[in-house]
């Protein structure tokens, strides 16, 4: 019970089955190639007997016609023992009654030959049965002259052939069981650490990684983007608990403010009562902006409005940003910049890019243009299938060490300036919808971003009037 068990627990693996199949092609070419190989050499050897027969033949009828029959005996008598082919030559003289004349060999059963030519015959030779491929010809006397050879040394070769050809055939079939067994073993190993790690994700422990060779086998590859899946996965729920624990701590305290002045506006009347809850009505407008801003950024990283993507002309796109946000710029004192090189393309949803861009002018507005005298610029070009948009300010900027928390969810870098702290990630989310990449540096004064987006290859480029190569605000 435990062997049917095994062979189907065998039978059951992909690995075994296509190990074994594969044993199973490499044993029908080496029965194909065997084959061939045999009816080759059957070929040859039956056609050199053939052709040894005849020329031999020939030479005894000729040299019966020259010298007589008595010298022809003569003549097979020195033939059978000049050494050469001794153990297989045939050379028989008999009448045309079968009697025996010379040679070293008697036809079985005795009998008058009737036909010529080549053919097969059942001879007695030396005592032993054996077969021989002989020519068979009349002389001008009527007796028969029949030379061949023994094929006795033919079977012994056919037979040496498929003994070596059945062993071979034997052993590239255990080779094959035997193989097909090690492969499945192979790959269970390989593929047992595979599930283990699976099986501790599945438990709960994300921190879990599939344990890689030095190699780059196939196996090795898929380790690696499994482990690649499973940061991703670590990632993505350490920003859901992060972002569970932050929207929990974000709106305790305004949900509980809202709970407080709404029972102080029970003991409230008149005006005093009317502010206060134009008051609370910002309050609650807010936490909805919160709430919207996150169930955007989870309709961007879901990856749903990536089908909408078209060529979006960034030209214009920078120059409908410029539009309205000049005027904010000028009440502040704050000068907007917009330098374009060329007609760079992207691919993408336009909607989005105002968004992400607007974003990102304000943020520069918020920080650079909170005096007179602030600086925004913004920079685009492409640059092979790239196209990269550089926004540059003259602000304070960001504390390095707060660099790579810029985008994290409800992170401010300056907690004095009011916010929610989703705006960046906003960007961020959509910046990766596009498969492009988001990065920060300070300047020397300033505050720099830049955004690498893919262009749009190879699609028409809009036919609309392009910003000047610098163009101010």
């Amino acid at each position: 019970m435990k062997a049917v068990t095994s062979a189907g627990r065998a039978w059951s693996s992909m690995a075994f089955r296509l190990a074994l199949v594969y044993g199973g092609l490499l044993l029908l070419t080496l029965i194909v190639v065997l084959t061939i190989f045999y009816v080759q050499m059957v070929s040859v050897f039956s056609h050199r007997i053939d052709q040894e027969a005849k020329l031999d033949l020939q030479r005894l009828q000729q040299h019966a016609l020259q010298y007589g029959e008595d010298s022809l005996r003569r003549e097979i008598d020195r033939m059978l023992s000049d050494g050469v082919d001794t153990q297989t030559e045939i050379a028989i003289l008999t009448d045309a009654a079968n009697n025996y004349l010379a040679g070293n060999a008697r036809i079985l059963p005795r009998r008058t030959l009737s036909t010529f030519g080549l053919r097969e015959l059942r001879l007695e030779r030396h005592g032993r049965a054996m077969t021989g491929r002989v020519a068979v010809a009349q002389l001008p006397s009527g007796n028969l002259l029949i030379v061949g050879r023994d094929l006795d040394a033919l079977e012994d070769i056919e037979q040496r052939f498929m003994s070596a050809s059945l062993t071979a055939v034997v052993i590239v079939l255990i080779l094959a069981l035997s193989g097909s067994v090690a492969f499945r073993r192979l790959v269970d190993d390989r593929a047992a650490s595979i599930r283990h790690t699976m099986l501790q994700v599945a438990n709960g422990d994300l921190g879990q990684r599939i344990p890689l060779t030095e190699g780059n086998d196939e196996f090795t590859q898929l380790g690696r983007d499994i482990n690649r899946m499973l940061e991703q996965i670590e990632q993505l729920m350490d920003g859901v608990r992060h972002v569970s624990n932050t929207i929990a701590h974000n709106l305790r305290t305004p949900l509980t403010r809202v709970l407080l002045q709404l029972r102080t506006a029970r003991h409230l009347g008149g005006q005093e009562q009317q502010r206060l809850l134009e008051h609370l009505e910002q309050e609650v407008q807010g936490l909805g902006t919160v709430f919207d801003k996150l169930l955007q950024i989870a309709e961007l990283e879901s990856g749903m409005r990536r089908q909408e993507f078209t060529v979006v002309d960034i030209p214009g796109l920078l120059a409908d940003i410029a539009d309205l946000y000049a005027p904010v710029a000028e009440e502040t004192g704050c000068r907007l910049e917009v330098a374009v090189d060329g007609h760079p393309c992207a691919l993408g949803d336009g909607d989005l890019l105002a968004n992400a861009l607007a974003n990102l002018v304000e943020n520069a507005l918020k920080y650079a243009c909170s005096e007179a005298g602030g600086q925004i610029r913004i920079m685009a070009w492409q640059q092979g299938d790239v196209v990269e948009l550089r926004l540059q300010d003259n602000g304070p900027g960001v504390p390095p060490q707060r660099l790579p928390h810029l985008t994290d969810r409800f992170y401010r870098a300056h907690e004095q300036q009011p916010g929610h702290g989703l705006g960046l990630s906003s960007v961020q989310a959509i910046v990766q919808l596009h498969n492009g990449t988001l990065q920060f540096a300070n300047l020397d004064p300033g505050f720099e971003v830049l955004l690498r987006l893919p262009a749009a290859a190879g699609a028409e480029r809009l036919a609309q009037v392009t910003l000047p190569a610098s163009a101010s605000f």
